[in-house]
């Protein structure tokens, strides 16, 4: 019963349950090897094509000479078997096999290919080489020249861009 003047007091208990999780940690990374060394005449490298004169450049796939040139790695370190190179660049819009020239002259592309010109290479082609144990290198024989893959090249400039990005492994 409650009279006035009285006082009453509650009490109150709370309860608190932990909740405990099982820690977890994620731990990432990766092995590499370690890189080689572009050669200073690998960077920035300019084939030189010649000049052609247009009307030896009239039916679809007549070209100049090809001209030999090679991407070379060097330093390798010890562990690095193998160097990947992907071809990269601008493709042309009548044959998709070859790189866009950007020169003034039209109907007009370069073509890249092994050493013997057996095997042609493309935008998006990668080349893979074996590293030298005994020169601690790899090196990528190639040869270029412009063509014309229809016909009908008219005279001007020819300029073309081959980028390559290497791995190593």
């Amino acid at each position: 019963m409650f009279k006035p003047g009285l006082k009453t007091a509650f009490c109150l208990t709370l309860f608190s349950t932990a909740v405990q999780a099982d820690p977890s940690v994620s731990v990432s990374g990766n092995v590499v090897a370690s890189p080689c060394t572009v050669d200073t005449g690998t960077v920035n490298k300019t084939v030189e094509l010649g000049t052609l004169q247009r009307r030896d450049l009239q039916t679809a796939g007549e070209g100049g000479e090809w001209q030999d040139f090679d991407l070379l790695l060097t330093n390798c370190p010890a562990g690095t078997a193998t160097v990947t190179a992907l071809l990269s660049g601008t493709v042309d819009t009548q044959d998709a096999t070859a790189w866009k020239n950007s020169g003034s002259s039209t109907n007009m592309a370069l073509r890249i290919a092994s050493r013997d010109h057996n095997t042609t290479w493309a935008p998006g082609s990668s080349l893979r080489q074996s590293v030298s144990i005994s020169t601690r290198s790899a090196s990528f024989p190639l040869s270029a020249r412009m063509f014309t893959p229809q016909g009908s090249a008219t005279a001007g400039t020819f300029q073309s861009v081959m980028n390559v990005d290497f791995t190593w492994q």
